[in-house]
């Protein structure tokens, strides 16, 4: 079935082949044995993300002078992934001057009847509804090759609806990348505030106090729970090295809980509330503390102390309690500790809260995609 469906089209909609609306070039072969001429920058799919080419880390490849305008960009042109997540599109708005691509990425040059930014949309929509698939070749690497990309079939409404679709969906998407933006400033700002409070660790620039981590925590061992005694839905989480990474009808512990993996994501401190299933033998939990020390301030310090370089490099590195007990690591007073702790909390409550903002605006934009496509956006 073609990525536009079957079912009827709003009056005015036609059902179009890409290579019927607009003309298409793969990028050149990457051959240090073969290339000649002058150095050019190009892009690669790692550049290409939907809706916006990434242009920090161009690489460079000669292209002689009847290449110059065969593998070159024009601002709006449509640059599509061939392989990886093939599909993943973007227009390129012309930033840089003598920028090429290379094999892994096919240029598109829309037609006078068809709009980029509807173009990139529909993609997006029939690659997440995974009706793009339909035109993949390759066994277990999926690939979207010239030819098939030519056969690319979805519904096209006349170039005013393109643009009104496009603008609406475009606005949409906004409060999204509004949204995203809030929340990577929210996950630095934890952060921010240990180091305006207590100062680099590593310099320790306000004289705090030190003591080995021996002296203030014990560690132990998680136990071992064979999969068979892991429930794959409902109980309560298991914690290993890694995460989650099964479910268990009992839980370990009474109160909050900082577990440290101890292999595969080695130091990777999670601050844990009950109930807390298991922490299997691939981690490591906090057995017992001194009162000095705040749970809080004390997952986010353990970040900076870099347990990994304890890790044995014998066989599969591994920490253990006793690798890392001679760590130091900053002692405030426990007031401060404290305030940092409340402060930290303020910030993630609110993370949280711009993280299900965001699903619901995620919610709402499929839902507006879907419309949108459909022909039934007011």
């Amino acid at each position: 079935m073609s990525a536009g469906g079957s079912k009827a089209l709003p009056a005015g909609w036609r059902l179009v082949r890409l290579g019927d609306v607009a003309d298409r070039c793969l990028g050149k072969m990457l051959d240090a044995q073969k290339n000649k001429g002058r150095p050019f920058p190009y892009l690669r799919n790692p550049n290409v993300r939907w809706f916006e080419v990434d242009t920090t880390d161009l690489q460079v490849m000669p292209f002689e002078d009847h290449e110059l305008d065969r593998f070159g960009l024009r601002e709006g042109d449509v640059v599509i992934c061939e392989g990886g997540e093939a599909g993943r599109a973007a227009i390129w708005d012309g930033r840089l001057p003598g920028v090429k691509f290379q094999k892994a990425i096919h240029r598109v040059r829309p037609g006078p009847e068809l709009c980029n930014r509807y173009l990139v949309h529909r993609l997006m929509v029939d690659y997440h509804n995974g009706s793009l698939a339909d035109y993949y070749t390759g066994a277990t690497i999926k690939h979207l090759t010239g030819q098939d990309l030519a056969r690319y079939e979805f519904p096209l409404p006349p170039l005013p609806e393109q643009k009104r679709i496009a603008a609406i969906l475009d606005k949409a998407d906004e409060l999204r990348a509004k949204r995203r933006a809030a929340l990577a400033e929210l996950d630095t700002l934890v952060q921010s505030i240990f180091l305006e409070m207590f100062g680099d660790p590593a310099t320790n620039p306000k004289g705090w106090r030190k003591a080995p981590l021996g002296e203030l925590i014990k560690l132990k061992s998680g136990n071992f729970l064979p999969a068979s005694e892991m429930a794959e839905r409902g109980g309560y989480p298991v914690l290993g090295g890694n995460g989650v990474n099964g479910y268990h009808d009992q839980f370990m512990f009474e109160e909050p809980q900082i577990v440290i993996g101890r292999v595969g994501a080695y130091c990777g401190c999670v601050h844990v509330s009950p109930p807390m299933s298991w922490v299997t033998d691939n981690a490591l939990y906090i057995s017992d503390r001194d009162d000095s020390v705040d749970f809080g301030y004390l997952a986010f310090a353990l970040t900076y102390a870099n347990l990994n370089q304890y890790a044995s490099q014998s066989g599969q590195p591994l920490i253990s309690g006793s690798r890392v007990y001679p760590v130091d690591i900053l002692v405030p007073s426990l007031p401060e500790q404290r305030e940092f702790n409340g402060r930290a909390r303020a910030v993630k409550k609110l993370l949280l809260s711009h993280q299900d903002s965001l699903g619901m605006l995620d919610a709402l934009f499929s839902s507006l995609q879907d419309r949108a496509f459909r022909g039934e956006l007011p």
